[in-house]
């Protein structure tokens, strides 16, 4: 496939406005670039049944346009221009896929991930047991870290900070269900000055993206947001994106 990274590129989203011109001209005035184009679709398997109502009635609108184009030419021209159309069409359902559904609960959940749980803070001249943990953690030593915390968890059931960590490692290790345990015992702990064992649970919840978990992802922000707990400006925001 010789247009393979100008392809590539379209989808991406990192061609200017003067190569999607192009690329889409393309697409119109040469077959077998269109034919590329539909063979990568095809086999990045990106195309999906439905979307969103208004983008359907905008792809009727750019297929009937081409129908009409199509009516205008020699008929050997006919197929030509209704292939095209049907590749426009496609084409725009993966850009909307690609660009325009970034607010999805897991994209938010990652994104917050990204952010927040790369690296975590640790105290200078302290070499406890929490601190090696946390060390490790920022080190990319997931495994490791993930045992220290929870034993200092096990050892000590008061350990709060230690069912955070151990939460927060096991969902970076994408153990889902041992991380809702630990935000689930972080939940429940009582006189802490800010508990964000709701909120870790939603952002689980959302991250694992199993039947059901986005509808109870979302009863658990609610929670967050009606009773001011930490984690509650990001619930105001993506209940919103729900």
């Amino acid at each position: 496939m010789e247009n393979l990274e100008f392809i590539e590129n379209y989808f991406k989203g990192t061609n200017d406005d003067a190569q999607k011109k192009l690329f889409e001209k393309k697409i119109m005035e040469d077959p077998s670039f269109a034919e590329e184009v539909a063979f990568y679709i095809s086999a990045n398997g990106v195309i999906q049944q439905q979307a969103q109502d208004e983008k359907k009635q905008r792809f009727r609108e750019i297929y009937n346009e081409q129908k009409v184009i199509s009516i205008k030419q020699p008929v050997r021209n006919v197929w030509r221009y209704m292939a095209a159309a049907s590749i426009i069409i496609a084409v725009l359902v993966v850009a909307w896929l690609f660009t325009g559904n970034k607010n999805s609960p897991q994209q938010l959940a990652d994104k917050y991930i990204q952010q927040n749980f790369i690296n975590l803070s640790v105290t200078m001249g302290n070499a406890d047991s929490m601190q090696t943990g946390l060390q490790l953690f920022n080190s990319g030593k997931l495994t490791e870290a993930q045992t220290i915390f929870e034993t200092l968890a096990k050892n000590d059931p008061k350990n709060s900070e230690a069912k955070k960590d151990a939460g927060i490692v096991s969902l970076r290790l994408n153990n889902y269900d041992k991380a809702l345990e630990y935000f689930t015992m972080l939940e429940s702990e009582t006189g802490l000055y800010s508990n964000p064992g709701k909120f870790y649970k939603a952002i689980t919840l959302m991250k694992r993206n199993k039947d059901g978990d986005k509808e109870v992802a979302k009863l658990l922000l609610e929670q967050v947001r009606d009773g001011n707990l930490e984690g509650k400006n990001e619930a105001v925001e993506w209940l919103e994106k729900f």
